[in-house]
């Protein structure tokens, strides 16, 4: 299933942004893995939404978004180790995880 991203008016605007940065720099089409979370106290949880999963197979190129993204956007300035994208396999495979906070900005 293929989705307009931008129109999701409950998903961060933010969010929205680092989401269209990344599909058209890369002009990779990503696959959704899981965005609203019921009962999740983290970015998942959130209205606005503040966090999405985008599935990756392949580390490399997850590896090069994940190092794009935090290059080009500052997650929260006063606390500057949480980051905007992350890489990684949290049980169900490698995915992008994004987020943003109400700070977020493009660098």
């Amino acid at each position: 299933m293929k989705i307009d991203y931008q129109q999701l008016e409950f998903i961060d605007p933010i969010l929205r942004q680092i989401v269209k940065d990344l599909e058209d720099h890369f002009r990779v089409e990503f696959e959704a893995t899981s965005l609203y979370r019921m009962n999740d106290l983290g970015v998942h949880g959130q209205l606005p939404l503040r966090g999405t999963d985008l599935g990756c197979k392949d580390k490399n190129l997850g590896l090069v978004v994940q190092k794009y993204i935090n290059s080009r956007w500052c997650y929260d300035s006063r606390r500057p180790r949480k980051v905007c994208c992350k890489f990684h396999n949290s049980g169900s495979g490698y995915h992008l995880h994004l987020q943003s906070h109400p700070n977020t900005r493009r660098i």
